[in-house]
């Protein structure tokens, strides 16, 4: 039977620790962090946590991206650790890049399901209790040797373009019937996960790693009146149009600053990120968190300029907190996650795509120094201290129930 490290602290306390397999939807080191990487980060301060990367929901293409990202994960798979790990590893976790084929049917299945093991051997093998907490509906039936599985659902995966809606809908059907308790990010998601018919589903919406954007905020006479968007620059979320009639707005009081890597979950931005730099937005590439709380400490507003569809109606974004963290307005497009925090927080304005552009005079103008800390003190709850707390008690909870 293979045992993981303990963390240093849980051995001092002589409690039994668990063993967290988390199945991600994300490579460890992709350009931006999201939720999975920060539960990683908070679980593994008392429990060893593997994290299982992508097992690739979206068909790839042959596109340049796709193949690179493609012959990166064979190199991992295969041991290859030439190259610098991009986000930190935290004490207690491992990182495990499982070479499975990225088409999830029935040809497949089996395949993928021996190399998925194999991969995640020695969590299979090691000491109980053992905690499937997923990223992903697509489990090829590991939920079968934990104690104790949690699904977090942070997206409506199915309807993500070039997602296998089949394999997401087949494994959330699946796993509703085997889950203490699932995580929804938003009210859709919710809704969703109810409908499928998840027993017991728990609302706890995207937070944000305040504490570092806060550090870095500016005082308000030294900011500009520039406008921020961070986040994946990608058609499946953003309104082009949308974005383009800000840039617009903002021209000749200020710049419209971008900040992300480019279409990272498929498709191509090129065209228009240059479309949009000849209307006097300027891209920023891939920051790493403290860049862009850099960034955004000299900024005004936060938009989150993003198309209505099916897909967006589930997103909880949390730059709405980075942004507020920063101390800047927020104005958004009416995603129902951020219209919720808007009807109780001042400082974030939502609007049709239409109407928005016109917020932005308005809030582009000077504030004072108490405006900025009334924002930050609008995100304080809003952080990972206090969300990875509400975790880790409920995975000492949930295991000590014996559900």
């Amino acid at each position: 039977m293979v045992t993981m490290p303990v963390p240093e602290h849980a051995r001092a306390g002589g409690a039994s620790v668990a063993n967290v397999l988390m199945l991600g939807t994300a490579e460890w080191d992709s350009p931006i962090a999201t939720n999975q990487h920060y539960v990683a980060r908070e679980l593994a301060q008392t429990a060893n946590v593997t994290f299982v990367e992508s097992l690739g929901l979206r068909r790839p293409t042959l596109r340049r991206d796709d193949v690179v990202r493609m012959a990166s994960r064979v190199r991992r798979a295969v041991g290859d650790r030439q190259t610098a790990a991009q986000r930190p590893r935290p004490a207690g976790a491992r990182i495990v890049s499982p070479l499975v084929l990225p088409v999830h049917r029935t040809p497949t299945y089996p395949v993928n399901r021996a190399l998925l093991r194999r991969a995640t051997g020695d969590w299979l093998n090691s000491a109980r209790p053992r905690v499937l907490w997923t990223f992903t509906p697509v489990t090829y039936g590991l939920e079968q040797s934990a104690d104790l599985v949690i699904y977090h659902c942070v997206d409506l995966l199915a309807t993500f373009p070039g997602v296998d809606a089949v394999a997401v809908g087949r494994g959330e059907r699946s796993l509703s019937s085997r889950t203490a308790v699932a995580i929804a990010t938003s009210t859709a998601v919710r809704d969703h996960l109810a409908a499928t018919g998840f027993p017991r589903v728990e609302l706890l919406p995207n937070v944000a790693d305040v504490s570092v954007f806060t550090a870095a905020s500016r005082p308000a006479g030294e900011r500009r009146p520039n406008v921020l968007f961070s986040g994946n620059l990608t058609p499946h979320k953003l309104d082009l149009p949308l974005l383009e009639s800000i840039a617009r707005a903002v021209r000749g009081r200020g710049e419209l600053l971008l900040a992300g890597p480019l279409a990272a979950g498929g498709g191509s931005f090129d065209a228009q990120l240059r479309q949009l730099e000849d209307l006097g937005a300027r891209h920023l590439g891939v920051l790493t968190p403290d860049q862009l709380a850099e960034a955004a400490g000299t900024c005004a507003v936060g938009v989150i300029p993003y198309a209505i569809n099916d897909y967006t109606r589930g997103v909880s974004p949390l730059k709405c907190f980075e942004y507020l963290s920063s101390g800047l307005a927020v104005l958004s497009s009416p995603l129902p996650a951020v219209a919720e925090l808007a009807r109780t927080n001042p400082h974030v304005t939502v609007a049709e795509a239409d109407d928005l552009p016109a917020h932005l005079p308005d809030l582009l103008q000077p504030v004072d120094d108490a405006v900025v800390r009334a924002r930050m003190a609008s995100a304080a709850e809003h952080g990972w201290e206090g969300r990875g707390a509400l975790l880790r008690d409920l995975l000492v909870t949930e295991l000590a129930d014996g559900r």
